[in-house]
């Protein structure tokens, strides 16, 4: 409940306000002269105010529900009558502002000159106008005060100390009357009134039509109005209406009520207890329909849960490269903040046909994983088209939509009732869609929702262009490191490559404490191979004794690399001496077997090999050099013993 709505209540019940402090109030309701009086007391009623400014032409104006009530006096229709006709103008008295006023307006909304700041009470009723003339106080009933107070503070006593109602002329009382009615009426409020004693309550009219019942038909039992509470609110309400009469307080309180035609409205109630020799007697108090306000509350949580939900995914989508990854969390918390049966991503194929690639669901559902759907708002060519361009499609009930019997056979068997589809595009191409369904009943998407999805679909396309490219990327990486690491002419190791893998298993196998075998071989007399062939053959003979090498090893972990000219290189980790010797004989064999012409060497009549094999355990202080100078030294040894054959180092 408002200030404004409190001040209400405490005139109501005890017939006199307290003393006020004065206030800039910074959101008054500002209204244009050519709208309706009705709407201008439907906005201060949602804004909770009790007055509007109305300009003119040049001229501001006020417009409370005391002008309300003076226009039903005339008998004026107050929703053709426009509010410029019925609003008073600013008195012409002029006053010279508190010193605090001054400070607020220069302090809080830093405005000199002032211009036109709304001035209330604490009960946030209007009192005058700060403009840059001075303060416009309002024109008020004249009332006994024997305190000798500056012009503007007797004012506000004016108003804050009405004449008791019970000396005023009858027509006066009535007219008071009749404009609280109308305050009430316009508010949205009602006024109750429980004689504690008796144990009955009163209620306004203006109470009886927030709980749905027509005027006088409220019984007055105080369980008659508990049955109405919320079944959840119920107790909480029961409670603090008890704690209140105990303690002779006040209560304030925010509850649901269930309506006899069913339907839930949310109501503000304040009041406070009256007692006698200190046992009290009444509780009143004033209710207010917050309904609306409840919504917007409601709506301003869902919106904030929104916005942080798409900023998740964004940051997601920023850290994480993986599109497989990111579809499944998308999918997830889809259908987790829509409150939906299923989520699915369905992309579409070159004939445009889609296939479900992605899905979160209800397991009381069936999953459409892999399916190829056929629902008309994924494959039909009008919907394509409206997805091409961005645009997003809601279906509230699918037996509503004149479907052929196959189509709804389809979508009744995946207990489809309702489904909203929104596209992905990459590159301005339909690349998708990302498709919700209730399946538990039809369901009347909201606008939000949709937009939400509309967002996330926005962040998913993002995603599915950054994943291509990330997937280009590393296709190009791994062409530079082809490039980079392997040799040209005979597509093995290089020797750049050879050197960074024996250092790393070099470093691997000193940790492990495991062996390392390393194969130097040489082509015999290659050199009379170019003199005699040309280099051209030359280079066709490295490539089939670089093939002949590679097919001779085991394991992935070994590697057969051009260490330089016609010398090649093989690294063996996790191999010992003897397993060393075995690969190096089985590589010579096959060489041989490939039966290469070469009529330039001096011990056969075609290709063959020289090897020297060296082992070790590497030393975690050492380095691989010792192990390449011992095989290049076995290698040595092989060649001038006679060639086409295997040295093992000592």
């Amino acid at each position: 409940m408002t200030a404004s709505e409190d001040s209400l209540f405490d005139s109501c019940c005890c017939g006199r306000f307290s003393q006020q402090t004065l206030t800039i109030d910074p959101t008054p309701v500002e209204a244009d002269a050519q709208l309706s009086v009705a709407e201008v007391i439907s906005r201060m009623a949602a804004a909770n105010r009790s007055y509007a400014l109305v300009l003119v032409g040049q001229q501001l104006t006020l417009f409370t529900y005391q002008q309300a009530a003076q226009a039903t006096t005339d008998n004026l229709d107050l929703a053709l009558t426009q509010v410029g006709k019925v609003a008073v103008p600013l008195p012409d008295t002029v006053v010279k502002p508190p010193a605090a006023l001054c400070h607020q307006a220069q302090e809080r909304f830093q405005i000199d000159p002032f211009d036109r700041l709304p001035v209330v009470n604490q009960a946030r009723q209007l009192v005058g106008i700060l403009t840059r003339q001075g303060l416009h106080s309002l024109s008020l009933p004249a009332a006994a005060n024997s305190l000798r107070q500056p012009a503007l503070e007797q004012a506000v006593s004016a108003l804050a100390a009405p004449e008791p109602p019970l000396c005023l002329p009858d027509r006066d009382l009535q007219a008071r009357e009749e404009r609280l009615r109308i305050a009430l009426k316009g508010a949205r409020m009602g006024t109750w009134d429980w004689d504690l004693a008796q144990g009955a309550m009163v209620w306004s009219e203006g109470q009886e039509r927030l709980f749905g019942l027509s005027a006088g038909q409220f019984d007055g039992r105080f369980e008659t109005f508990l049955g109405m509470v919320y079944g959840e609110d119920c107790d909480r309400v029961r409670h603090v209406l008890e704690v209140a009469i105990q303690a002779c307080q006040r209560y304030d309180l925010e509850f649901r009520i269930v309506r006899p035609d069913g339907s839930q409205r949310w109501l503000s109630s304040r009041g406070k207890v009256f007692a006698q020799n200190k046992r009290p007697t009444r509780l009143a108090g004033v209710t207010l329909d917050i309904t609306d306000h409840k919504r917007a509350e409601a709506e301003l949580q869902r919106q904030i849960q929104r916005e942080r939900i798409i900023g998740e995914l964004a940051q997601r989508i920023r850290q994480l490269l993986d599109l497989d990854s990111i579809l499944d969390q998308t999918v997830t918390a889809v259908r987790q903040f829509i409150e939906a049966d299923r989520a699915i991503i369905l992309q579409c194929g070159p004939a445009m046909s889609g296939q479900v690639i992605k899905e979160s669901r209800d397991p009381k559902y069936p999953s459409m994983m892999e399916w190829t759907i056929r629902d008309p708002w994924s494959v039909d060519e009008k919907y394509l088209n409206f997805y091409r361009q961005g645009r997003g499609l809601a279906v509230d009930d699918i037996h509503t939509q004149r479907l052929q019997p196959t189509q709804l056979q389809f979508l009744e068997y995946f207990g489809i009732q309702a489904e909203v589809v929104v596209p992905l595009l990459h590159d301005q191409t339909l690349w998708g869609l990302l498709v919700v369904h209730q399946c538990d009943r039809p369901r009347l998407w909201q606008t939000a929702d949709v937009r939400l999805l509309q967002n996330l679909a926005t962040q998913v396309s993002i995603a599915i262009q950054q994943a291509r490219l990330n997937h280009d990327l590393r296709q190009a990486n791994e062409q530079l490191k082809k490039i980079a690491f392997l040799d040209g002419l005979t597509q093995v190791a290089n020797r750049r490559r050879f050197e960074q893998y024996l250092s790393q298993e070099w470093r691997r196998l000193a940790r492990e404490q495991a062996p390392l075998s390393l194969i130097m071989c040489d082509i015999d007399y290659f050199k009379n191979f170019n003199d005699i062939y040309g280099h051209q053959a030359g280079d066709g003979c490295l490539r089939r004794v670089a093939r002949a090498l590679s097919r001779s090893i085991k394991r992935p972990a070994d590697l057969v690399a051009r260490y330089g000219g016609e010398e090649f290189a093989v690294i063996l980790p996790g191999t010992d001496l003897a397993g060393a010797e075995s690969v190096a004989e089985d590589m010579r064999i096959a060489v041989r077997s490939r039966r290469i012409p070469h009529a330039g060497s001096q011990i056969e009549t075609f290709i063959t090999l020289s090897l020297g094999v060296a082992t070790c355990i590497p030393a975690p202080s050492g380095g691989p050099e010792m192990l390449i100078g011992r095989a290049d030294e076995a290698l040595y040894r092989a060649k001038h013993t006679g060639r086409d054959r295997i040295v093992l180092a000592s």
